[in-house]
């Protein structure tokens, strides 16, 4: 018999995919609001999460925080309030159909729905390494419910889940031999540019939108959500979440067309004088004609206009075939290099723990110092190299681990010679390109690492982990004063450094003169709720040692919680209202006293117990802080991708796992 997978389950499935920014404290996840909305609650708990999460249909403000671009750049995101996020649940099952039709319609894009997906994967390792993220909350799956780490994205998409990836595909090499130009464009803050109505614009037309300003449709639904999300703004739409770009893919989907229809009454179409590619917001535009290009940039300026986009001036590019840029010699370098490490560590004679010759030495001491070489030739930025050669490392470590052999001398210190090089590498890259997306990296890495040195006599041990917590406070130190300059903002890399000392290495992380120097400068300054949750993490690593830093943190979030509306309005409250009921450190009749006077009512101490089971956003634990999660970016996979796998479809109302008792596998139907 196959495993009904409950309505629900699917239903609610977008909180844990669609609805939150992917840079994030590591620590924070869904999975506890996607359960309270699935299960059946314990009836103490219950009608304490109703009063919670029901009876307000307003407009809500969005958690805004900033995350590194560059070094010289940040971008604003928004987490938006959980009420908000069960409505885009409602939305997606009412409208997934006309979601997947308004976005295929462009043969432009590179990146888009096409499909709504089955179930879950049975193996993200075996899709995409680059989108595991660390640290989500995990609860354990009961009965029919599905597994949370399989999950991946509510619909399937086409072609590409990274801009790279199209760079480096067979279609653009086709490209290349059929067209001698190509110019690249992207729209300039795209997001925050977009005007919510223009949705109706994009499906109907400006002219109906004006006119059926009260309807009840598909585009109107979604530009009255869009706007609730966001303060009730019209003008710029919520940064992050997966729906934002669904958003905007539709109206670019509109520009696709308009323009592909302009070319084609001069006699101009696409596959023949010319070819477009859209990722997003960045185009790739292809032809053996400079008027032919010329015209199309003419075109698409005057389409994005309508929508009062623009394009990005500074990032308008031309090339002439082959289409070879400094940042793809780099990569291809790059990849040798790494390639000669890999080649070191899987040899016969390496596994056999014969002591490492001079040049399996240099192949690996020298990396970092070849890897500088690489980028400082080719003139490309660590930012363009840093994801991929994590992920390289993260594969070195694993082989390191494979070969290390605990009853061998030899073998052990080959493994600290390689391993310290792999940490001088990780910590040089996540110093100079310092971004939420490096610090997950390098969580991750530090985490493969763990898994050996646990095979380690203590000895060897030690020295490896004293290297990991020198080099984690230097950046966290330098993390600091950059965020110093922007005070009473959120610096999710640091949280993300100081989270993964303090869980991989306790309190010889948080008791560190210097971490407890930066930890007491972050409780100097104006409260937010990731520097809440972040500073209680660390410091519940020893509560007793920390005991009146956690009375005072605690202190000022009750401060904060002093109104139900601004609860109900804004996102930080909420969450934060949730992760202070839900922390193991505050005494329950404290948090009775704090939820009544909000909400009223008279709440058992028990209640409150089952309701801090039930709620909050934040693992405290940190016991899945290693879990390799894929969550938060959506996986763009074709339906087609699953071939030679067992495959589960979905039904309306219910899926089904497979009757050998097997993982589900990830498909999608049309």
């Amino acid at each position: 018999m196959s495993k009904r997978i409950k309505k629900n389950f699917w239903r609610f499935r977008p909180l844990l995919t669609e609805t939150l920014p992917y840079e994030l404290p590591v620590i924070f996840g869904n999975d506890r609001l996607y359960y309270s909305q699935c299960r059946s609650l314990d009836p103490l708990a219950k009608p304490l999460i109703d009063k919670l999460l029901r009876g307000w249909r307003g407009h809500t403000v969005p958690y805004s925080y900033g995350v590194r671009k560059d070094s010289d750049r940040t971008t604003q995101l928004g987490l938006v309030h959980p009420i908000t996020q069960l409505e885009f649940c409602d939305f997606y099952a009412r409208h997934e159909s006309s979601i997947l039709d308004y976005c295929n319609r462009s043969e432009y894009s590179l990146r888009r729905p096409a499909a709504v997906a089955a179930v879950y994967v049975a193996s993200l390792g075996a899709l995409n390494d680059s989108v595991h993220k660390t640290g989500e909350v995990h609860l354990t799956p009961e009965g029919s419910e599905p597994e949370l780490s399989k999950l991946v994205s509510y619909f399937a998409y086409e072609k590409y889940n990274l801009l790279n990836k199209f760079y480096e595909s067979r279609e653009f090499i086709r490209l290349e031999k059929k067209f001698e130009l190509l110019k690249q464009l992207d729209i300039s803050k795209c997001f925050y540019s977009i005007y919510t109505h223009s949705i109706t614009w994009a499906t109907k037309s400006k002219e109906f939108a004006k006119k059926n300003k009260g309807a009840h449709s598909f585009e109107s639904s979604f530009d009255s959500l869009m706007q609730r999300s966001n303060y009730n703004e019209t003008n710029g739409i919520v940064v992050g979440p997966e729906f934002a770009r669904i958003f905007a893919e539709i109206i670019l989907q509109d520009v696709d067309q308009k323009v592909q229809r302009l070319l084609a009454e001069d006699a101009l179409f696409e596959g023949q004088q010319y070819s477009i590619r859209r990722y997003v917001d960045d185009y790739s535009v292809f032809s053996n004609s400079a008027e032919i290009v010329r015209k199309i940039e003419s075109l698409l300026r005057r389409e994005l206009l309508k929508y009062k986009l623009h394009v990005n001036e500074s990032k308008v590019r031309d090339y002439h075939r082959p289409f070879v840029t400094n940042l793809t010699q780099a990569r291809a370098d790059t990849r040798t290099r790494i390639n000669g490490v890999s080649e070191v560590l899987v040899s016969p004679d390496w596994k056999a723990a014969t002591a490492a010759s001079s040049k399996q030495r240099h192949a690996i001491g020298g990396l970092i110092h070849d890897l500088r070489v690489i980028a400082k030739r080719h003139d490309v930025p660590f930012s363009s190299l840093s994801g991929s050669l994590l992920g390289s490392l993260r594969a070195l470590s694993r082989a390191a681990n494979k070969s290390l052999n605990k009853g061998s001398t030899v073998s052990v210190e080959n493994w600290i010679f390689a391993t310290r090089s792999i940490i001088d590498c990780a910590f040089y890259i996540t110093s100079v390109d310092l971004r939420v997306r490096t610090t997950y990296g390098l969580c991750q890495l530090l985490s493969i690492i763990q898994d050996g040195l646990r095979a380690l006599p203590a000895i060897g041990g030690d020295f490896i982990t004293h290297t990991i917590s020198e080099e984690l406070v230097a950046v966290a130190k330098t993390s600091l004063i950059a965020g110093e300059q922007t005070p009473g903002e959120d610096s999710v890399e640091l949280f993300n450094l100081l989270i993964c000392g303090s869980h991989l290495l306790k309190q010889h992380f948080t008791k560190n003169g210097q971490v407890e120097k930066i930890l007491d400068t972050l409780l100097a300054g104006d409260l937010t709720y990731f520097k809440y949750i972040t500073l209680k993490y660390c410091y519940l690593r020893d509560p007793s040692y920390f005991a009146k830093s956690l009375t005072e943190l605690n202190q000022r979030a009750e401060s904060l919680l002093d109104c139900l509306d601004s609860i109900k309005l804004k996102s930080e409250r909420f969450h934060l209202l949730c992760d202070y009921l839900s922390a193991p450190d505050v005494d329950v009749a404290r948090k009775r006293a704090v939820f009544v006077k909000r909400y009223g009512g008279t709440p058992s101490n028990a209640a409150l117990t089952k309701l801090g089971e039930s709620i909050g956003f934040t693992d405290w634990t940190g016991m899945e802080l290693t879990a390799f999660r894929g969550r938060l970016r959506a996986e763009v996979l074709s339906p087609f991708e699953v071939r030679g796998r067992r495959v589960v479809h979905r039904r309306r109302g219910a899926c089904h796992a497979g009757a050998d008792g097997g993982q589900p596998v990830f498909t999608a139907r049309r």
